[in-house]
């Protein structure tokens, strides 16, 4: 692909020589001669150069940059954005309907769209819709009831349970399970723990990306809810009645307890744990480690965990917080007293 040819698909003004010719797209650290990588900094330029880069995308305001004289460049407003959009142009390949399997188990009145690709020991239950160029890699076991929208891509292994709506675009990764029961128990008379039934369903709107090996139980009543474009990593936890956020995106053991509500566009680093019952407002960041035990307002970037230190100070540390609130009220005492001798 000529440089000039990227740059018309990608939207971006270039600089350098039209017909240079693009053999493919990498990283800054394994790029090498006929490929196009992307800066986001000055400080990583000269390590652009001296890997052999053959282009450049890079932010606009670099473009004066000393050293670039003379090198092919991609400018754009959002350099990561303009690469993640490169790397697809690069290694999309188009849509080939592999048909449906001979040894598919599909259930009475499950219907299967137009142009889909169903492996081999793939289960579906009855009353199922799936949408027009769905995937179902192997392994794939899909309750009553469900329905699965168009260009959605279910990779192997993955369990849905009964009721589910999952809606376009979306892409399961192996091992997932969504729509499990809730935890939800409560004791008897005699203490034993009595469950509380789960009777409601999990919804997953359009372009939902859920990564390998998490869990997304199903509502007690009503719904949990995943909003469009909202994203997650591997090894997350979302509990019964949870609202995900649209284009909130969330690293990797996660755990969000029941009724949870997260607002759009947040941003949850890995290790965080919620309350239950508590909102999250939009545009949130909470860094990792983080136990969020009661509502956070829009816009809040919120944190708070204990680093790492020498395990006899961390000791000695512990037995002093432990002791804090004897300590205030002693402080308040003393206090009242020096104001009294005021």
């Amino acid at each position: 692909m000529r440089l000039s040819e990227l740059a018309e698909r990608l939207g971006l003004p270039f600089r350098g020589d039209g017909e240079t010719l693009l053999s493919g797209i990498s990283s800054l650290d394994e790029v090498s001669a006929g490929e196009v990588t992307y800066v986001a900094d000055a400080s990583r330029l000269e390590t652009a150069k001296a890997r052999g880069a053959t282009a450049l995308i890079i932010p606009r305001r670099l473009e004066p940059a000393v050293g670039l004289e003379g090198c092919n460049l991609l400018l754009a407003p959002d350099a990561k954005l303009a690469f993640a959009r490169a790397i697809t142009i690069f290694h999309d390949r188009p849509y080939r309907a592999r048909g449906v399997s001979a040894d598919l188990s599909a259930g009475k009145g499950t219907r299967l769209g137009e142009e889909c690709s169903i492996h081999p020991r793939v289960t579906i239950g009855e009353d199922c819709e799936i949408g027009d160029r769905v995937t179902l890699h192997p392994g794939v076991v899909i309750g009553d009831r469900v329905r699965i929208g168009e260009e959605t891509v279910i990779y192997p292994n993955v369990s849905i349970y009964d009721g589910t709506v999952i809606g376009a675009r979306c892409r399961l990764h192996s091992g997932t399970v969504i729509g499990a029961d809730g935890f939800s128990f409560t004791p008897d008379e005699h203490g034993r723990q009595v469950k509380l039934p789960q009777v409601g369903r999990v919804v997953i709107e359009d372009d939902v990306e859920i990564g390998a090996n998490c869990c997304v139980d199903r509502a007690g009543f009503g719904e949990t809810r995943l909003r469009r474009g909202s994203k997650f990593d591997n090894l997350i936890q979302i509990g019964h009645n949870v609202e995900i956020g649209e284009d909130t995106v969330v690293a990797a053991l996660a755990g969000f307890s029941g009724g949870t509500k997260v607002g759009r566009h947040c941003i949850i680093a890995g290790q965080i744990g919620t309350n239950q019952h508590i909102e999250i407002g939009d545009r949130v960041i909470i860094t990792a480690r983080t136990g969020v035990t009661k509502s956070v307002e829009s816009g809040k970037m919120i944190g708070g965990m204990m680093a790492a230190m020498d395990y006899q100070q961390w000791r000695r540390s512990h037995v002093l917080y432990t002791r804090l609130p004897e300590m205030f009220e002693r402080l308040r005492k003393l206090e009242k007293r020096l104001n009294s001798a005021e």
